[in-house]
């Protein structure tokens, strides 16, 4: 099942972020929030910002294969949404609004797109 190759990379990804926050935390001593370092907060926002569109895109994802639709059009679907969040995370801990603004385009895009196809096949 694809859906599950896509979470476990997702999975996979979520750790890599998280062991990001941990390793700032560590090297500025901060157990709570960000006691103001920057790096430090960009970290914990692509962190969180990744686990907050994530579990939407493998819902999403799921129930498109449940339903049959074409595996080159899921591929499509996961790797722009990865993508979309691997740029974010980049460009959250860069500064750099570009990639961050192109990150998040594509994460939308995904996300509608699968939605708009789920409501279609809802109602054909």
């Amino acid at each position: 099942m694809f859906t599950g190759l896509f979470a476990a990379i997702c999975t996979l990804f979520y750790i890599k972020l998280s062991f990001d926050v941990i390793k700032l935390r560590r090297k500025h001593k901060v157990g709570i929030g960000h006691a103001g370092h920057t790096d430090l907060s960009a970290a914990i926002r692509a962190h969180a910002n990744f686990i907050e569109y994530t579990p939407l895109a493998v819902i999403l994802l799921f129930i498109l294969e449940f339903q049959k639709v074409n595996s080159i059009l899921l591929l499509v679907f996961a790797s722009t949404f990865l993508i979309g969040r691997v740029l974010h995370a980049i460009a959250l801990n860069k500064a750099n609004i570009r990639i961050r603004v192109f990150g998040m385009l594509l994460t939308f895009l995904v996300l509608i797109s699968m939605a708009l196809f789920n409501g279609f096949l809802y109602f054909i």
